[in-house]
């Protein structure tokens, strides 16, 4: 088998030979590699001109059941079950939990008059209207509950540069709501420039963070619409806040690219400036701390 390059984390590696999970099912073990797998025959892989993007969204877990799904829509609240992994992160801010309808991470805030909003990669949902449902710690008690946020408005998955998504967020829980990424900080505005820059995200990636993880890169790759970095992603990050050092948003995190144009970068999403376009008439929230 041919040897590829090991870079940021060792779990990376694990990301090229085995296969992305599916919507539904549980996630692959930690560490079980899938020896002789062809990048071509992953399901999700998309062929580009130099090699290969791979969408890092990761599964509904096995103890998300379908009745479980009905009573967190009944409900709007339900608390979490015990089978559940603990959250780190409160309420519902950039770097939140998504648990359906695909395991993956929020990312900003977006506000329209008294509404707000929230982004998550287009490839993790399937259609607009669909609940969007996440695992997070309920504010003032943290206790782990799963929350029905809202519906999903828009969603944009046409590969690297053109992939996002726009949930709503129900009134009644614009208390929960908090613009800050998680641990990270910002966003403080939106960065245009074209680096090289150190990144950071945030996300919920099988192994290299369940539960939410910071995560620094260095990004030299910009595009008009995309970006690139090199640093540690898996399946679960798909959707991450993605800052600059200054605390300004760069964009989302939404592909691994195995791909000799995108040399040196290895990670790869959706710029802030072409988020802001699909978020139509939705105006990103700063966090903080901001000046």
């Amino acid at each position: 088998m041919a040897r590829i390059r090991v870079f940021g984390v060792a779990a990376i590696a694990v990301v090229l030979l085995a296969s992305p999970p599916a919507l539904a099912g549980a996630d692959p073990a930690v560490g079980s590699v899938a020896t002789g797998v062809r990048l071509s025959s992953l399901p999700d892989a998309t062929l580009t001109a130099g090699g290969y993007a791979i969408p890092l969204r990761g599964a509904r877990p096995d103890w998300y059941t379908s009745s479980l799904h009905r009573q967190v829509q009944a409900s709007g609240t339900l608390a979490a079950p015990v089978v559940a992994p603990l959250p780190s992160t409160v309420g519902i801010r950039p770097g939140a939990w998504m648990i359906a309808p695909a395991g993956c991470t929020m990312n900003f805030v977006f506000q329209q008059g008294g509404s707000y909003a929230i982004g998550t990669a287009g490839h993790c949902v399937t259609r607009v209207g669909e609940a969007v449902t996440l695992l997070t710690l309920a504010p003032g008690t943290e206790n782990p509950v799963l929350v029905n946020v809202g519906s999903v408005l828009s969603a944009r998955d046409n590969g690297i540069g053109d992939d996002f998504a726009l949930a709503s967020i129900r009134p009644e829980l614009n208390g929960w709501v908090d613009p800050t990424i998680a641990v990270v900080g910002g966003p403080c505005g939106t960065y245009s420039a074209s680096g090289p820059e150190t990144v950071w995200h945030y996300g919920h990636g099988l192994g290299i963070g369940t539960g939410g993880t910071p995560r620094a890169g260095v990004a030299l790759s910009w595009r008009a619409d995309a970006f690139g970095w090199d640093g540690a992603a898996i399946f679960g990050d798909s959707g991450s806040p993605v800052r600059v050092t200054d605390l300004k948003a760069a964009g989302n995190l939404t592909h691994l690219v195995v791909d000799t144009t995108w040399l040196p970068s290895f990670i790869a999403g959706t710029r802030i400036g072409r988020i802001q376009q699909l978020a139509g008439g939705w105006t990103l929230a700063d966090g903080a701390p901001c000046l």
